[in-house]
């Protein structure tokens, strides 16, 4: 069945547009395809007010706001959900009881893409610049062999079934998978042809075991991590039927890298490299794609230099892996004032708090869920100076006065974006505006 067919006609409702719209493309995508799309999220239109144009131009068979109707759902054939509304939101109660799919649109994709090869980027950090890093690479191999690179990401705003639209037999499909998805891919009884894994999962990304989402993988497949996930695969009993490739940071040589990149984009690399590889790209190719890659926003980007202190945004760090890997890839003693904070997201942070007693002279905390859970902790931490701010323009002023020249402050939540900040991306413009503002 072509796509076109699947979707025509289909009555289909999309619930949440993304923090930042990244499901209008999927949404326009639907409407072209002859579905009866009607939208809704929970957000008001004064909270959606920048896509609300966008929004009443695609032709929707109905737009709700402020509130999702249970019993709208019923009249559904296909429910789509954002990655902001899990399956368990008591408005789908009814919708399951009648046996009304529910998709989100990482499985509707797959379900519907014609045989294509899968690379899956997973891990707590890591997983966009491993993506940037390859996808270049791969676009090579592709032109030679008149297939095509896709990448699909959550967080980009060319959305993910989008890219049906022009996914042909043999194509490479690039996949940022982000730890929520990991469950319901594998969920699917499907595996990515080639996974390679920047950290173990954290265990909010599986039900029983960290690498259960490999396994409809068969032997003609790769799993690709550094020693740290090899060993880890090895030592946790889940039988792999996948080769497994090691990969280590000395197989880019330094110079095929930019200057502006950080020590730990070398890790990132050998990840990229290595999958790379898979697909019989050269090291010549690989080295050339190499060079013209540049550092991600909101990771580890250099904002300014205030008198002799350096300002770095990380705010797409969501997990305490990832901040360990930015204070380790910037520390030199205890030169770090860092600034974290955010919503709850289960993880186990007495790993960081090592680490910040280790590398940093400062902690600037900002509020949320997850630092209001972590406050007895922070509250008795000692050999570090841990103050409390009531926003992140704040937390850059104080973080600045407890800065010496040559230190570096670190914008490096670890923690999700919540309250005020709908997103990573947008607490890290605020950030940058904070710092520019000094």
């Amino acid at each position: 069945m072509r796509v076109r067919d699947f979707f025509l006609g289909k009555r289909i409702a999309v619930i949440g547009i993304g923090p930042h719209g990244e499901m209008l493309s999927d949404i326009k995508f639907l409407v072209k395809a002859s579905s009866l799309v009607s939208v809704y999220d929970l957000r008001s239109e004064s909270r959606l007010a920048e896509h609300l144009s966008s929004l009443r131009s695609f032709g929707l068979a109905n737009l709700v706001l402020g509130g999702i109707p249970s019993e709208d759902l019923m009249d559904m054939d296909l429910i789509i959900l954002s990655h902001d509304y899990p399956r368990n939101s008591s408005f789908l109660a009814e919708a399951k009881k009648n046996g009304i799919d529910i998709e989100y649109p990482e499985t509707l994709f797959l379900k519907l893409a014609p045989p294509v090869s899968v690379v899956g980027v997973m891990g707590s950090c890591g997983k966009s610049t491993v993506v940037s890093m390859l996808a270049p690479m791969l676009d090579l191999a592709c032109v030679k062999n008149g297939q095509s690179c896709v990448v699909v990401d959550p967080d980009s705003d060319e959305g993910t079934l989008a890219h049906l639209r022009k996914l042909k037999n043999g194509d490479i499909v690039v996949m940022r998978i982000v730890g929520k998805m990991m469950p319901e891919i594998s969920a699917l009884k499907w595996s990515p042809q080639v996974a390679v894994f920047t950290t173990v999962p954290p265990i909010s990304a599986y039900k029983e075991s960290p690498f259960e989402i490999m396994a409809s993988q068969t032997y003609n497949n790769y799993v690709i991590g550094d020693d740290q996930i090899i060993d880890a695969v090895r030592t946790s009993g889940f039988q792999m039927k996948a080769k497994m490739l090691r990969t280590k940071a000395n197989i880019v040589p330094e110079d095929w890298l930019p200057s502006v990149s950080a020590p730990h984009d070398r890790d990132n690399a050998a990840l990229a490299l290595q999958a790379a590889r898979v697909f019989k790209v050269s090291d010549e190719a690989a080295q050339e794609a190499l060079s013209k890659w540049r550092p991600l926003k909101g990771r580890m980007e250099p904002v300014k230099k205030v008198r002799g202190v350096e300002f770095v945004n990380d705010s797409a760090s969501a997990s305490p892996t990832s901040t360990i890997a930015a204070m380790l890839a910037l520390a030199k003693d205890k030169d770090i004032v860092l600034i974290f904070g955010g919503a709850d997201h289960g993880a186990d942070y007495r790993e960081l708090y090592a680490a910040v007693k280790k590398h940093a002279r400062a902690l600037i905390v900002i509020p949320g869920s997850g630092t209001l859970k972590e406050r007895p902790v922070l509250q008795a931490m000692e050999h570090v100076a841990v103050v409390s701010a009531p926003s992140l323009e704040e937390a850059v002023r104080l973080a600045a006065d407890h800065a010496d020249k040559g230190d570096k402050v670190l914008f490096s939540p670890a923690f999700e974006a919540g309250g005020i900040d709908s997103s990573r991306r947008e607490r890290g413009e605020r950030f940058v505006r904070a710092v520019r503002a000094l």
